[in-house]
């Protein structure tokens, strides 16, 4: 039996989601291309019938053909698209499949449905026809980036680095045609059409500078103390720098005190503190990075959703290779230590750290200190970044 709709499966981080937002797209201007829809949609994510009319997406006899299985919050970026919730009765047969051995009889809640499914380098489910794979790293790991060889030593690919959004558009060229209810149709201008959808940066006359000091692995992470360092010498240059945190940093035990100045910036009017904002949603958040003159910080999430923007962006780098998880347009300044970067998927590091997320860590609760190869970047090196970038866009 022929699919008549797809299920999009994606449970990975905010980041990994916005790196795969371009292949979401794919998918949708090929149920566009059937239904005789436009080529890119409209502003304001109108739905219209199957003759196209109106100016907004196509549904056929108003029943969504592609479906979202994840995060719900990511439905205010695939809404617009053309995508709908996955259907409870869904949910409950897809969760059914992980831990399956062989090939899984297929379930009848699933009947007439194929899966797209999102992942790193491992099918999280067995194998089955009505399931395409599409991972963003090669297979291994750590991504298949490197082999481990004598002594733990880490030796290179000659195969150089590939963006995880670029490898998805591989996977989806190289999909079976028979495997997808329908081709695929890549927008070659799909950085511009986040843009027209949901909006683009209006942080040129702004002063404000915004400072990310989370991520989603700790090793990841660059000293706070450093960032506070930053936050004095921005201030004293003459712009107001900001925190934004989410609600994983401050349960981690991300200390406050550690990220303000150690002395007031001549002329700042409030102190050595510098403002935090926890933004409650992605969309308040995107507001926040949006009207930011410069947006800096790790390699985390935030700092995608910054670029897909249009905000000018500087990412720090350590463990993970920017060749392959820099935010689209943005900056990127790598550890000069020649160890780094280690591993694509952050699971084991080459420097013997391990996820401190999951039961083997340390407690959660605690922040442990720096990675070698993040600890090695200075605040020197990343204040000439920022201020080249700065008077870049004056």
């Amino acid at each position: 039996m022929k699919s008549d709709k797809l299920i999009a499966v994606h449970n990975g981080a905010l980041g990994d989601f916005l790196c795969a937002w371009p292949a979401l797209l794919a998918l949708a201007r090929g149920v566009w291309a059937q239904g005789g829809g436009p080529e890119r949609p409209p502003v304001g994510g109108a739905t219209m019938d199957a003759a196209g009319e109106d100016g907004g997406l196509p549904r056929v006899d108003d029943a969504p053909r592609l479906l979202f299985a994840g995060n719900m919050e990511r439905m205010r970026w695939l809404a617009p698209l053309g995508y709908a919730p996955c259907p409870p009765a869904m949910r409950r047969a897809l969760e059914g499949l992980y831990g399956e051995q062989g090939t899984p009889a297929w379930p009848d809640d699933l009947t007439g449905a194929t899966m797209a499914w999102f992942c790193l380098d491992r099918l999280p489910v067995a194998a089955h026809p009505r399931i395409v794979s599409l991972p963003c790293l090669p297979p291994g790991p750590n991504g298949g980036e490197e082999d481990k060889g004598e002594q733990g030593r880490t030796t290179r690919e000659a195969e150089p680095a590939r963006h995880v959004t670029d490898a998805l558009r591989n996977q989806l060229e190289r999909a079976s045609p028979a495997a997808l209810p329908w081709t695929p149709r890549w927008d070659a201008d799909w950085h511009g059409t986040w843009q027209r959808l949901f909006g683009g940066w209006e942080g040129a006359d702004s002063h404000t500078v915004v400072l990310v000091p989370g991520a989603g692995h700790r090793a990841k992470q660059w000293p706070p103390q450093r960032f506070a360092a930053l936050a004095g010498e921005l201030a004293r240059a003459g712009y107001n720098p900001l925190y934004v945190l989410g609600p994983a940093e401050l349960e981690r035990g991300l200390a406050l005190d550690a990220l303000m100045p150690e002395e007031r910036p001549e002329g700042h009017p409030e102190g050595r503190g510098v403002p935090v904002v926890t933004p409650a949603d992605h969309g308040e958040l995107a507001e926040v990075l949006r009207r930011a003159r410069l947006v800096l910080g790790n390699d985390s999430g935030p700092l995608h959703l910054a670029a897909l923007h249009g905000a000018p962006v500087l990412a720090l780098f350590g463990p993970a290779p920017a060749a392959t998880w820099r935010p689209h347009g943005a900056m990127a300044l790598a550890s000069p230590l020649d160890c780094a970067p280690c591993s694509a998927t952050l699971r084991d590091l080459g420097c013997g750290r391990r996820n401190r997320g999951g039961k083997e860590g340390a407690d959660v609760g605690q922040m442990p200190e720096a990675a070698p190869c993040m600890d090695a970047i200075t605040v020197e090196a990343v204040l000439d970044a920022v201020l080249a970038l700065l008077n870049a866009r004056r």
